[in-house]
């Protein structure tokens, strides 16, 4: 009986030394989010969705700004301002920062909500997801998160890799996608009709996450500067986008002056390129980066 106590103990402990093992093999490429959860505290943030995840480059604006920038930003479904993305901020944010440089993006689909009740934030689905489920967002490797968050997907960390998507060391997520014409123009087309359908018809301006949007500014704006920035997007979004919140920029200029200033970068929308219909091609980013530096270097 002794003997198969020991042999049991010793299968559990191996079995739990080869998960462990599993999941340390986690890298930029095993999801889109992973790497921002396992580095330290940070001084210099960009907040927003995915349109920033991929399209606000950290090492242009280093070599522009001269401060090491981290892109905290995730997706529409993830990181809607609201208390669940200000809550995770709170804890990437390094203590005692005192002269930060943080870069806000905002777009309609940020402060609003698909639900009936906008501003009901017991239905604020994030809560639910890697921000909120994600206690410790600065520990490598962070079995927190990935316990949480790839459930009986494990084996997919050594097996599966996304080759067309990396997400680096400083929060950028690179995506090389096929940048054939028709190849985009059919994802441009499909993304179009869905927000259309979809987006503009279940989706309205939330009271609530503009108060957090408010509050996130002033938490950031007690450690440092606060820039608040529109990106561009495909002029078929623009035109969505202007349907759903025709007062976007009034909403934004009217809270600017508890920033540095709001710079509305949509008018580059004819001037870049988008994978589609929604994010800016990386090339793109770049160039939208330098040109964001350039702006906050004269203020």
């Amino acid at each position: 009986m002794k003997k198969f106590i020991l042999l049991s103990i010793g299968f559990v402990l191996a079995t739990l030394i080869c998960f462990l093992a599993i999941l340390s093999t986690a890298n930029g490429r095993t999801d889109p989010f992973y790497i921002r959860f396992t580095t330290p505290p940070q001084e210099n943030l960009i907040i927003g969705t995915s349109r920033a995840a991929q399209g606000v480059v950290p090492s242009v604006l280093k070599d522009k700004l001269g401060v090491d920038m981290f892109n905290y930003s995730f997706t529409i479904l993830q990181s809607p301002f609201g208390p669940t993305y200000l809550n995770s901020i709170k804890k990437k944010l390094k203590e005692n920062t005192t002269n930060g440089t943080f870069i806000i993006t905002v777009d309609p689909w940020s402060i609003s909500s698909s639900y009936k009740d906008p501003n009901n934030v017991a239905f604020f689905k994030e809560s639910e997801l890697c921000l909120g489920n994600t206690h410790y967002v600065n520990m490598n490797p962070n079995f927190d998160y990935l316990i949480n968050n790839m459930k009986g997907e494990y084996l997919s960390i050594l097996t599966k890799r996304n080759h067309e998507a990396l997400l680096h060391e400083d929060g950028w997520l690179e995506v090389s996608p096929n940048m054939d014409a028709a190849v985009v123009a059919q994802k441009t087309n499909n993304l179009i009709a869905k927000y259309q359908e979809h987006g503009l018809n279940n989706n309205k301006f939330s009271a609530l996450r503009f108060e957090y949007l408010i509050k996130t500014i002033d938490f950031l704006k007690a450690h440092g500067q606060v820039y608040l920035v529109r990106l561009p997007v495909h002029p078929r979004m623009m035109e969505i986008e202007e349907q759903l919140m025709p007062d976007f920029n009034a909403k934004l200029n009217e809270i600017s002056t508890l920033t540095e200033g709001y710079y509305d970068l949509t008018y580059l929308n004819d001037s870049v390129l988008f994978t589609d219909g929604n994010h800016l091609y990386k090339e793109s980013g770049k160039y939208v980066s330098a040109v964001l530096a350039d702006w906050i270097l004269t203020k």
